[in-house]
């Protein structure tokens, strides 16, 4: 029997398949697919093939598609890597977005269909100071950090406001890639204490030395 006749491809499952090139179409663009069982179907077993899973989170314009867990063992050190220009202190902001604006939804804590932002001002007032960093104003530094995390998708915020959301690439992220994140970032901030407390003991068996 030809192999090619016992698979039938459904034409409009592939071409809405090929739109997720970046990881996420618009809901705009493709509709609601769940109206269509066999489309909607066709769609996830197609993606499946390829190792990943379709997301339709809750109170988004999107539908995500995320590498299955079993394919995404080592997705901590492929995201450090291949996210050039992020460091601890992005990560950690990253966290904090994540913790205010997707983790209620998740833990059901409200409505998932909910809208949730923050605005550059709320971060500020409760985080400027931790993120600071040399004499540019917490701000100024909020800003900087807020950046790289626009351009890479996990956050939108419009030109000219200051209204934060949540991006998908944040929806891409499973969850315990997050909790990998938070560890690098407190690994980090640990190193670093360690590394401050290491001079101020050298400095303090100086100054014992000096003494005598």
């Amino acid at each position: 029997m030809d192999r090619n006749k016992e698979f039938i491809i459904n034409p409009e499952a592939q071409r809405i398949c090929s739109m997720f090139h970046y990881g996420w179409v618009s809901k705009k663009e493709i509709g609601t697919i769940e109206k269509d069982i066999r489309l909607f179907r066709d769609v996830q077993m197609y993606l499946s093939l390829m190792g990943y899973e379709l997301l339709n989170p809750p109170g988004t314009d999107w539908y995500i598609i995320r590498l299955k867990k079993e394919y995404d063992s080592a997705s901590f050190d492929y995201f450090h890597k291949k996210i050039k220009g992020l460091d601890r202190r992005h990560m950690a902001l990253l966290t904090v977005i994540y913790t205010k604006l997707v983790l209620p939804k998740e833990l059901h804590h409200i409505d998932p269909e909910s809208e949730l932002s923050l605005t550059i001002d709320e971060i500020v007032y409760n985080y400027g100071a931790k993120f600071q960093q040399g004499k540019q104003s917490p701000r100024k530094t909020i800003e900087t950090l807020l950046k790289p995390l626009k351009r890479h998708h996990y956050i939108l915020l419009e030109k000219g406001k200051s209204k934060i959301t949540v991006g998908p690439s944040m929806y891409m992220l499973h969850n315990d890639m997050l909790m990998d994140i938070c560890d690098y970032v407190i690994q980090g901030f640990t190193d670093s204490l360690n590394f401050i407390k290491k001079i101020e003991e050298e400095e303090i068996t100086n100054n014992e030395e000096e003494l005598y």
